[in-house]
């Protein structure tokens, strides 16, 4: 019997929230860089890295709990909860007023919001056997890649269009309504509780036996690769995020280019990373076979790293802002392309506790993403400053010299349960 293909509509709704996910989260690069914000809220370039870093310093501390509750009580539930709430958030931050209320709404958003890729990974590894997870995990993660590429894009021609910024906030908000209620349609915690899905399609993937849940942070906490992977993903984050939090204004900056066009510009970078997750469970896959489990899930980081770091340090010696737009374009592909190893080590090491362990590594690498909202402006506020911004691409291309080193010492063959 010829399995259904069920797990492919899981699949391609689980993309669309990835989507949705990320134009949420990258929305506010565009927002505060609006002339109807910045006349509005007139914030200066300290708490206009406060409003961006209070989003992923949030993000970073729901990680755990959230990857914990998809684990504890099932990825539907707990996703379709995840994606109201963090649209509720969303529609929410267009209605405050001030900077307290902007933090506070942004760190609500950051929490709500992350749960998502945990609890997507924890479908994933429930949907799809081995063989093919890093792409699946490549398709989910592509999913939020074109959010991010358009959020700017898209947020910045809507806020030129209706004149405003708080009513692009509610209309995100009402989408956000709907996908929840098509998750809740769609997804099912297994394959085996699917009415939609055949006996065939239902074997595809064992479902393990029911056992007592514990909380895994102890075996979280003991797991030395674990550190060393969190490590990478910290460096990966500093490196990434400076593309959806600063680029923008380094273009505005350096090269006097307008909001919309900066945002084009930037958006057509993170345009790139599309490919780069498509390419990398493709990658992933193909290593994993040629070189077994160990190297194959090592050697998509490491690649990666060599080739964003040397983007990264021409950046300032080229004077040219198509040319900037086309390294940090190198930059958004290959450093994306690890997005399905990172799941798929995650999936590996995990066990039963896939969204757990997913949590708990994101938790790490989204400091480092708060960490680049913070940290650039400071330096830009030093006496030591650069015209050009090169001590800020030396800093980001140190975050992918970390993304190389440190996961060399995972073995992603070492699950929760050998601790």
């Amino acid at each position: 019997m010829k399995p259904t293909g069920v797990r492919y509509l899981v699949l391609g709704v689980a993309t669309a929230n990835a989507f949705l996910l990320y134009l949420d989260r990258i929305c506010m690069a565009a927002v505060v860089q609006s002339s109807s914000f910045q006349t509005e809220m007139a914030l200066d370039p300290q708490k206009t890295g406060d409003v961006l870093a209070s989003f992923f310093f949030a993000y970073a501390l729901g990680q755990l709990p959230a990857g914990w509750l998809a684990d504890r009580f099932g990825p539907r539930k707990m996703l379709v909860a995840y994606i109201a709430l963090w649209s509720i958030c969303t529609a929410a931050t267009g209605l405050v007023a001030g900077l307290l209320g902007l933090v506070l709404v942004r760190c609500a958003c950051g929490l709500t919001e992350a749960g998502a890729y945990p609890t997507s990974a924890l479908v994933v590894s429930r949907w799809f056997p081995f063989s093919q997870r890093a792409r699946a995990n490549g398709v989910v993660a592509f999913g939020g890649r074109v959010g991010n590429s358009m959020a700017l894009w898209l947020t910045a021609g809507a806020i030129a269009t209706l004149g405003s910024w708080r009513p692009v906030l509610w209309i995100y908000g009402v989408i956000g309504i709907g996908l929840a209620a098509a998750t809740y349609v769609v997804f099912r915690d297994h394959p085996s509780e699917h009415p939609w899905a055949n006996q065939a399609e239902r074997e595809m993937v064992p479902k393990l036996k029911p056992v007592p849940y514990k909380w895994p942070i102890r075996a979280l906490v003991r797991h030395s690769g674990l550190w060393f992977f969190n490590a990478g993903l910290l460096g990966l984050n500093f490196g990434w995020a400076f593309l959806i939090t600063w680029l923008p204004a380094y273009l505005q900056d350096v090269y006097k280019l307008d909001n919309v066009v900066a945002s084009r510009y930037v958006s057509i970078a993170l345009f790139c990373g599309l490919g780069g997750m498509l390419f990398g469970g493709w990658w992933c896959d193909l290593l994993t076979a040629k070189f077994g489990q160990k190297w194959g899930r090592r050697l998509p980081f490491a690649t990666a790293s060599s080739v964003c770091v040397a983007a990264y340090l021409l950046c300032p010696l080229i004077d040219n802002a198509i040319a900037v737009a086309v390294a940090c374009s190198v930059v958004a592909f290959v450093s994306d392309s690890v997005g399905a190893a990172v799941w798929a080590v995650s999936q590996d090491i995990g066990g039963r506790h896939v969204a757990s362990t997913l949590g708990w590594s994101n938790m790490w690498g989204n400091f480092g993403a708060s960490a680049v909202a913070k940290v650039i402006p400071f330096v830009l506020a030093t006496r030591f400053h650069f015209s050009d911004w090169r001590e800020i691409f030396w800093l980001t291309a140190g975050g992918f010299v970390l993304l190389g080193v440190a996961p060399m010492l995972v073995d992603s063959t070492r699950t929760l349960t050998d601790e």
